[in-house]
């Protein structure tokens, strides 16, 4: 009996020991990223996402990497991953590093996804930390919104002023469009407006946002009218 209490006292051990390692991104320095998504807003075709793993369990790990595409709203794209081993192509919707990495106390492992996108959407893939029974330890989510190789349109519309204080005026062409609608949203992705525009001059209402960098769309059914971004003071 003393044996068996001894044997669980040290899986569970072992199994505290290997959660504690840390999923840090580059652009957003200290902040642990476990379990946790990332948003990234992009409008050219080719980037990186900069990412580490800390082991902290106080002696060696064998890890592995797991990469899944929980979405993908029609966008064309093929990514790579890089770990402290290599750089690998990456295929399917469910795809994994084939060679472990040895990780000492207190090292990290790079997790870089690369990624070139062929045309605009949105991705959702989730990036899991396996043990060397590929197990996962943990995981993160990198949410992706690419515009990259949608065209807009020729007519003439106006978005002014920027900065903002309090209101965004937008201003269309009269009679030229039917259905127009205004999507903002932030640097991380999430929504933060959306209505419908009229046919000639629009004036928005924004005193409530917080002080920063917003985007937004401007679109007609399934066509992109304009895009760009303002700040708001």
């Amino acid at each position: 009996m003393k044996h068996i209490l001894i044997s669980l006292l040290f899986i569970f051990s072992s199994l505290f020991c290997i959660g504690q390692i840390d999923i840090l991104w580059d652009d957003d320095p200290g902040v642990i990223y476990n379990g946790q998504t990332i948003n990234i807003v992009k409008d050219y075709a080719g980037f990186d996402v900069y990412m580490h793993c800390q082991n902290n369990t106080g002696s060696v790990v064998d890890i592995n990497f797991r990469r899944v595409i929980l979405s993908n709203n029609d966008s064309i794209f093929s990514d790579q991953f890089c770990d402290n081993n290599l750089c690998y192509s990456c295929f399917g919707s469910d795809w994994t590093t084939p060679a472990l990495n040895p990780l000492q106390n207190g090292d990290s492992c790079l997790m870089k996804p690369t990624f070139y996108f062929s045309n605009g959407g949105n991705v959702h893939i989730r990036y899991y930390i396996l043990d060397i029974n590929y197990y996962p330890i943990d995981s993160v989510d990198v949410n992706i919104t690419n515009t990259v190789g949608i065209e807009e349109s020729n007519n003439p519309i106006s978005v002014y002023p920027n900065p903002i204080n309090s209101f965004l005026n937008i201003n269309l062409t009269p009679n030229s469009y039917n259905a127009v609608n205004l999507q903002i949203y932030d640097l991380k992705g999430k929504d933060i407006l959306n209505l419908n525009l009229k046919s000639d001059q629009n004036i928005i209402k924004l005193n409530g946002l917080n002080s920063g960098i917003y985007l937004y769309k401007i679109y007609n059914e399934d066509n992109l009218l304009k895009k760009g971004k303002f700040i708001k003071k």
